[in-house]
C-alpha cells in the first residue's frame, strides 16, 4: 500500500500598510502569509503543486483569502511578495532527490557488477559463487570447486527459486550437495553473452 496526499507549510509572511480593511473599514495594517501545497508520499516530499494567500486585519483580526480582498490590497500583497523574491524550499523537492539517487546508485552498481562479471570470468577463483538465471522465472547458483588448466568445475546448487531477489536465501553451504559440472572459460564467457550469469560474488 502506497501512502500518499497532500500537506501545506508557512512558506514566507509579511505585511501591508495603509490599507482599508474590508471588514472593519480602518486604514490599518495587514500581515500576509504564504502557503505552499506538496504532494507527498510516505510523508516524504515530491514537488510543490500551488500556493495559498491568507491575510489578516491588525484591527479587527478577521482573515481573508485574496479573493475577498480589493484589486488594491492583492497589487500591494504581490509588490511585497516580489520585494521577497522567496521561493520554494528545497526540501519540499526531497522525495525527487531521493528517485534520482537511487536511480543513479542502481545504473552505478550494474555497471560495476558487470566489470564485476567479466574481470571474475577471465580470472576464475576457487569459491565464486555464480549467480544464474535457469530460465524464464528460475534462478540458482554454482559453486566453483576447482581449476584444472581450461576446465572448471562446479556444484550447482540443489535448489531453485522463482525470484533473483530470492538468491541469497538458498545460498547455504549445505545445499551444495551431488549436482556436478564441468564447463571452460570460453563457456562462462558466452553464459554472460547470453545474460545467464546474473553476478559473481567473491
Amino acid at each position: 500500500m502506497i501512502f500518499f496526499g497532500t500537506r501545506s507549510s508557512n512558506i514566507n509572511n509579511g505585511q501591508i500598510i495603509n490599507v482599508d480593511c474590508p471588514n472593519c473599514e480602518t486604514n490599518s495594517t495587514m500581515i500576509y502569509s504564504v502557503f505552499e501545497k506538496y504532494a507527498h508520499v510516505y510523508w516524504i516530499p515530491f514537488f510543490p503543486i500551488g500556493r495559498k494567500t491568507v491575510t489578516e486585519c491588525n484591527s479587527c483580526k478577521r482573515t481573508f483569502e485574496l479573493k475577498e480582498l480589493s484589486e488594491t490590497i492583492k497589487n500591494k500583497i504581490v509588490r511585497e511578495k516580489e520585494k521577497s523574491n522567496f521561493k520554494s524550499p528545497i526540501w519540499m523537492f526531497s522525495g525527487l532527490f531521493v528517485v534520482v539517487g537511487i536511480v543513479l546508485f542502481s545504473i552505478y552498481n550494474s555497471q560495476e557488477t558487470e566489470k564485476n562479471i567479466a574481470t571474475y570470468i577471465k580470472n576464475p577463483k576457487v569459491g565464486d559463487i555464480y549467480e544464474i538465471q535457469m530460465g524464464l522465472s528460475n534462478y540458482s547458483t554454482m559453486r566453483l570447486d576447482k581449476i584444472s588448466k581450461d576446465s572448471i568445475y562446479f556444484t550447482y546448487n540443489d535448489y531453485i527459486t522463482d525470484s533473483s531477489t530470492g538468491i541469497d536465501e538458498i545460498d547455504i553451504d549445505k545445499n551444495y550437495t551431488t549436482q556436478k559440472d564441468v564447463t571452460t572459460k570460453k563457456a562462462l564467457a558466452e553464459m554472460h553473452k547470453k545474460e545467464t550469469i546474473l553476478s559473481i560474488n567473491r
